[in-house]
């Protein structure tokens, strides 16, 4: 009979690639900046970051209280990398757990931040000193980032991008890293 053998494998096909889909997500974001192309086609180190800040985004469970009863998840920024600040702030808009993400950088007063992206110590030591986000996701991009605390290191190597994850820092705030994103991450820090 012809087509039965097709028939067969694309449910096995199928599971196959909904097993994968988030690997194969991030895979396809860390071989764009390893494939050959003009420097214009390559997506920039920043953008980057910022896309794998948004698929955190979305394989991070966050805790109830944090995003009850609200419309809008804030996303606040401290970097000094202009073209970073412009990267993660092209993000603003974009939906994520059925909430438009706005995206504003650090006032340091206290912002009623849902996730908070940091690019070097200095800036992470200054607002652990305040300890005025207990309940925001922290994504970070030095090294390091993870054993001081934060919950999200990003490190972008030679070889691709790449993740270590603090699980009990995240778990301690009340949140969820999905099981493919804690199999993606370099280290799981436990």
């Amino acid at each position: 009979m012809p087509g039965t053998w097709s028939a067969r494998l694309m449910p096995i096909l199928m599971r196959f690639l909904g097993k994968f889909r988030l690997a194969a997500a991030f895979m396809l974001l860390a071989g764009l900046a390893c494939t050959p192309a003009t420097a214009q086609d390559m997506p920039s180190e920043q953008s980057l970051r910022a896309a794998m800040v948004f698929n955190f985004l979305k394989f991070t469970e966050f805790p109830p209280e944090s995003i009850a009863n609200v419309q809008r998840m804030r996303l606040c920024i401290a970097v000094g990398d202009v073209r970073q600040a412009e990267a993660l702030l092209a993000l603003s808009g974009r939906r994520a757990w059925s909430r438009e993400l706005v995206v504003v950088r650090l006032s340091g007063r206290g912002d009623d931040c849902h996730v908070l992206y940091v690019d070097s110590r200095q800036r992470w030591g200054a607002i652990e000193e305040q300890r005025i986000f207990p309940h925001a996701l922290t994504i970070g991009d030095y090294p390091g980032f993870a054993r001081d605390g934060g919950m999200i290191e990003i490190a972008l190597q030679e070889d691709g991008a790449r993740f270590d994850i603090n699980l009990m820092g995240g778990r301690r705030a009340g949140f969820r890293f999905s099981p493919q994103l804690l199999r993606l991450a370099r280290h799981v820090h436990e």
